[in-house]
Parts: structure tokens; C-alpha cells; sequence
């Protein structure tokens, strides 16, 4: 996330990083010291009460880490996650049923909260999706020696599953309906699944009827916004 957050924002000044795992903190401390120019704090704690000492920050991430908490442990997570939040908190989870499960209980309790949800959903109405078909996202991720050696895999890369909320202090500036399933393309269309603004969810299909609007159809992948 550190390393995602630096490709977007250059300029990024500070970041203060959480990790319980003495090994995980030392090999990241290796690797940002060589590519990231921010001031980096690296800190050991448990997210889930070691948190109280934090200043909030414009931008707050919390990926792959709901997973390992016990349920009960979680609204309170969130709540201090949400309080130390200035801006923008982005929640990271893998792309499973459970995973999504877990984003739609943070999703409710950040608008309970008065947060404006800015991704994936373009509103904040109930998720119209229902099991068992659920929301999330995939991006292809290239495997390294090392990587493909772990996992006994020969294939170069994988797929990575993934589902996530962002949630802001202040509006989004724009709403717009998000590609939420594989495009199917065709001769002559294109069939989307996309939630739409007003909160419903279903296929489009885009023909030659619809001129410049197929063509940006066509160029539109899993996860992006029309």
C-alpha cells in the first residue's frame, strides 16, 4: 500500500506504518529506504489496540489485516480508524464472499457514521447485489521466480482478487456507475454489469445504436467507472 500510495502522490511528506510482525517491519524498512523518499515511521502494535497514540492523517489504509481480527473486534477497529481519518480511509480486503461480507459490515458502519462513500459504489444505498453472486475486483499481478517457486506455479502471473470501500469526510465531486463483473464483448456490443448512481444493479448492453458510447464500452475493463 506504501508503495501505491508513493506512485500516486509523488510528493507524499510522511507515513507512519503498523506492523505486529518484527520480520515483515524489517524487510519493508529495507525496501522503502532504497524507493521511497517520504519520511517513513515503521511501528509495532496490534491494530487493534495499539492505535491510541496516532495523529490523524489526510489518507488512512487498512488492506488485507479485517481478516485476521475477531468479528467483536471490529466495529471498534473501525471506529478508530474512521476518528483518525482527515480526509480519506481505505479499506483493502481480499476478494472473497467473506471478504466482501466484511467491506458491505465497514461500508455500513462508516455511513452510520456520516462518511461519503467515494469507491467502488456510486452511492450509498444497500449494495443491490445478493448472494451468491458478490462485489469485488481482479488485477493481474506478475509472478516473480521467487513467487512462482512458493506456490509450485508455472504460469508468469495471477490473478489477484480483491474488494474495497473508500470513504470520505467530504462528497464525491462526481458519481458514475462502476463496471462491477468481467466485460462480455461481442460482434458489434458490449454488455456491462454495473451499479448505477441510483443505487440498482444489472447488464447494459451497448450496440452500434449507441455510437461513441460502445466505443468507450469497449475500452472499459472490471472496475472502472462509466
Amino acid at each position: 500500500m506504501l508503495w501505491a500510495t508513493a506512485d500516486l502522490w509523488p510528493d507524499l511528506e510522511e507515513a507512519v506504518l503498523i506492523e505486529a510482525s518484527a520480520a515483515v517491519r524489517r524487510v519493508g524498512e529495507a525496501l522503502a529506504t532504497e524507493a521511497i523518499t517520504a519520511r517513513i515511521a515503521w511501528l509495532a502494535g496490534d491494530v487493534t489496540i495499539d492505535l491510541g497514540e496516532l495523529k490523524p492523517a489526510d489518507l488512512i489504509t487498512c488492506a488485507y489485516v479485517l481478516d485476521e481480527i475477531a468479528p467483536a473486534s471490529l466495529p471498534k477497529l473501525v471506529d478508530r480508524l474512521w476518528q483518525l481519518t482527515a480526509d480519506t480511509l481505505l479499506v483493502v480486503e481480499p476478494g472473497t464472499p467473506a471478504g466482501w461480507r466484511r467491506i458491505l459490515a465497514v461500508r455500513r458502519q462508516l455511513i452510520e457514521a456520516g462518511a461519503h462513500i467515494l469507491a467502488p459504489c456510486p452511492h450509498e444505498a444497500p449494495c443491490p447485489l445478493a448472494a451468491p453472486d458478490w462485489c469485488h475486483f481482479s488485477h493481474r499481478v506478475a509472478r516473480s521466480r521467487l513467487h512462482r517457486l512458493a506456490k509450485d506455479a508455472d504460469v508468469p502471473w495471477e490473478d489477484e482478487k480483491f474488494i474495497y470501500v473508500a470513504a470520505s469526510r467530504h462528497p464525491a465531486s462526481s458519481r458514475a456507475a462502476r463496471v462491477i463483473a468481467p466485460p462480455k464483448s461481442g460482434s458489434g456490443k458490449v454488455l456491462l454489469k454495473l451499479c448505477q448512481k441510483d443505487g440498482s444493479a444489472g447488464e447494459k448492453l451497448f450496440t452500434k445504436r449507441d455510437g461513441e458510447m460502445l466505443k468507450l464500452a469497449r475500452r472499459l475493463d472490471w472496475g472502472d467507472s462509466i
